[in-house]
C-alpha cells in the first residue's frame, strides 16, 4: 500500500491539478476576506455598511468575528470535492487507467490509493487555506488597528474542524469520481448537487439539512460549538461519520463497478 501511494502521490505531482486547485483556492480565500470586511458592521444593525463608506464600522474583534475571519477559505470545500474526483477521473480522460491497472490489478487496492492520497492533498489544500486566511486576512485586520495575536489565538478552534471537512469532502470527490469515471460529468454533477440540488432538497423537506454532505460537514467543522442540535445538525463526531460513510459508500459502490468494467 506503501508503494502504491507513493506512486498516487508521483502521478499528482506530476499534473497540474494540485496547483490549479491551490490558485483557485487562493483567490476564493482573497475574495472571501474581502467580503467580511465589506460586510461587517461594527454597529451589528442590519444596515450593514460596507468598510469603506459606514462610519460605525469597526474591525472584527469578538470571538466568532476571529474564527469566521480565521475560516473564511471554509467554502474552499468544494476545492477539496473537485481534487478528489479529479484524483481518479483524470486516469480515465487521460487513458492512464490501463496502466494504472496493470500495476495494480487488485482495482478496490487502486480506489482505496486514491482515498488516501486525495485525503492527504485536501489537507494540505486547507493548511494552505489557513495560511492565507491568517496573512492576508491578518494584514487587513493589522491595517485597521485589529489585533492580529487575537486572531492567531483562534486558530486551534478553527483549523481541526476545517482540515478534517477538507479532507472528508476529498474523499467524497474520489467516491464519485470512482462511480461516474467521466470527468465531465462528474464534476458537472458534483457542482450541480452542491450549488443547486441540494439546497432546493433542504428548503422542500424538513430535517434534510443534517443529512445532506454540506449540514454533515458543517457538524463536522463544529462551526455551531456543541450547538448543532439548535441549528438542526448533528454533533460533530456524527456528522464527521456521516462525511465518512458518504465517501466510503461512493467509494465502495464505485470498486465494485470498476471490478465488473473491462478497461481497453
Amino acid at each position: 500500500m506503501i508503494a502504491i501511494v507513493r506512486s498516487e502521490w508521483l502521478k499528482m505531482r506530476t499534473t497540474a491539478v494540485p496547483l490549479v486547485m491551490t490558485l483557485i483556492a487562493l483567490v476564493l480565500n482573497a475574495l472571501l476576506i474581502l467580503v467580511i470586511f465589506l460586510s461587517h458592521d461594527g454597529g451589528g444593525g442590519p444596515g450593514g455598511g460596507s468598510a469603506f463608506v459606514s462610519p460605525g464600522y469597526t474591525v472584527p474583534h469578538t470571538t466568532q468575528q476571529l474564527r469566521n475571519l480565521v475560516g473564511s477559505g471554509f467554502q474552499g470545500y468544494i476545492l477539496a470535492l473537485l481534487l478528489g474526483v479529479l484524483c481518479i477521473t483524470t486516469e480515465f480522460r487521460h487513458k492512464t487507467v490501463t496502466t494504472s491497472f496493470l500495476v495494480t490489478p487488485r482495482r478496490p487496492v487502486f480506489v482505496v490509493g486514491k482515498l488516501l492520497i486525495a485525503a492527504v492533498l485536501g489537507v494540505g489544500l486547507a493548511v494552505i487555506m489557513l495560511l492565507a486566511s491568517l496573512l492576508g486576512g491578518g494584514l487587513t485586520l493589522v491595517a485597521r488597528g485589529g489585533s492580529f495575536s487575537a486572531m492567531v489565538h483562534q486558530l486551534p478552534a478553527v483549523a481541526p474542524g476545517m482540515i478534517l471537512v477538507f479532507a472528508l469532502f476529498a474523499l467524497l470527490g474520489v467516491g464519485i469520481g470512482s462511480v461516474l469515471t467521466n470527468q465531465v460529468a462528474a464534476i458537472v454533477v458534483s457542482l450541480g448537487w452542491f450549488i443547486i440540488l441540494e439546497g432546493i432538497l433542504v428548503s422542500l423537506v424538513h430535517g434534510a439539512e443534517r443529512w445532506v454532505p454540506t449540514g454533515a460537514a458543517t457538524a463536522a467543522a463544529n462551526l455551531t460549538r456543541g450547538r448543532g442540535a439548535d441549528f438542526g445538525l448533528f454533533n460533530w463526531w456524527q456528522g464527521t461519520l456521516l462525511m465518512l460513510l458518504y465517501g466510503l459508500v461512493f467509494a465502495t459502490i464505485g470498486s465494485i463497478i470498476l471490478t465488473k468494467r473491462d478497461i481497453t
